[in-house]
């Protein structure tokens, strides 16, 4: 999670630190390296864009942060089937994809 933090403008990162966003930030980094330090056991930490409830539709992607420009949203349907699909697969084991869609 140091990496998420890393990655936030400054102005996002001021916003954190002065509201009650800041505790479940904190809460989130705890989960993120408990997770990551744990062995024997296989994981992944899917991180989804803003949610919407549009129709379904478009590709979703889904790329390690920081490696593409994501886009702004992804539908709870679409990202529920990239979670069955993960689940169902190990391309995303001990990794953490950001996950959004983009139009056809």
């Amino acid at each position: 999670m140091a990496h998420d933090w890393a990655r936030l403008n400054p102005l996002v990162k001021a916003f954190i630190k002065l509201s009650n966003i800041k505790a479940g930030f904190e809460d989130h980094t705890g989960v993120d390296q408990v997770i990551r330090a744990s062995s024997g056991i296989d994981w992944t930490l899917v991180r989804a864009v803003t949610l919407t409830d549009e129709p379904t539709g478009g590709t979703v992607r889904a790329a390690e942060a920081g490696t593409e420009k994501p886009g702004a949203r992804i539908n709870r349907a679409d990202l529920a089937r990239f979670l069955v699909q993960t689940i169902e697969g190990d391309a995303w084991t001990r990794k953490a994809p950001l996950v959004w869609s983009t139009p056809d």
